[in-house]
């Protein structure tokens, strides 16, 4: 088992902070999804009165009822997948789940992501539903890190892929070890492992090609 610099375990360090940053999505998707209730509340009240409904507020039921669809899709993706099989795949594709995801968390309102290729990014081999939640952690680090837009840089290092998630303007002063801590335990499974990095968030998966070499 890891251990961090103090010689503690990381897996319940790093578990317990994801089940704390588990249950803050768990309350912005809650909120988000009875926000979308309330609108389908009032709309069946106006049928009820009998009165025509106004196109604009059908077009308004239509944006609500894909919203609510959305989120119901992220609420499925929130549970841990303990014992997934490993399986080739997209870093590009974990970023986007989890920016859907970290979205609905109150550190990121008003908070916008770039995503930054540097280079060809190859497929890696790993369990996407952690990676997605490592990536989730990572965006929600580094908006804790400072100010501005989070940016997202993805790049191939060797036999890795590497995402690192820094803020726009880095503050000084604050600390997100039990992040690393949670972004660890998580990619543990597949093989992956925090980068150390003073600016950002960042962790490291093995390529798909490598991964092969290290089964053979």
């Amino acid at each position: 088992m890891r251990t961090s610099g103090t010689g503690e375990p990381l897996h319940p360090i790093g578990a317990e902070r994801w089940l704390t940053i588990h249950d803050e999505l768990l309350r912005g998707l809650a909120h988000a999804i009875s926000n979308r209730m309330a609108t389908f509340a009032a709309a069946a009240e106006e049928l009820d009165a009998r009165v025509a409904p106004n196109p604009r507020f059908i077009d308004g039921i239509r944006s609500d009822t894909d919203r609510l669809e959305g989120l119901l899709q992220l609420l499925r993706q929130l549970p841990r997948r303990a014992g997934a099989a490993l399986e080739p795949m997209l870093l590009t594709d974990a970023v986007e789940q989890a920016r859907r995801l970290a979205e609905e968390h109150p550190a990121m309102r008003g908070r916008s992501i770039v995503l930054e290729l540097q280079g060809d990014v190859l497929p890696v081999r790993a369990e996407p539903s952690a990676v997605a939640h490592a990536s989730t952690v990572a965006l929600l680090a580094a908006a804790r890190l400072g100010d501005g837009a989070i940016v997202v840089t993805l790049r191939v290092d060797g036999d890795h892929v590497e995402l690192k998630a820094r803020p726009e303007y880095r503050q000084a002063n604050v600390d997100v070890d039990d992040d690393l801590h949670a972004i660890d335990w998580l990619v543990a499974p597949s093989n992956g492992r925090v980068h150390p990095d003073p600016d950002a968030c960042a962790f490291q998966l093995l390529t798909l090609q490598a991964a092969r070499r290290h089964m053979v």
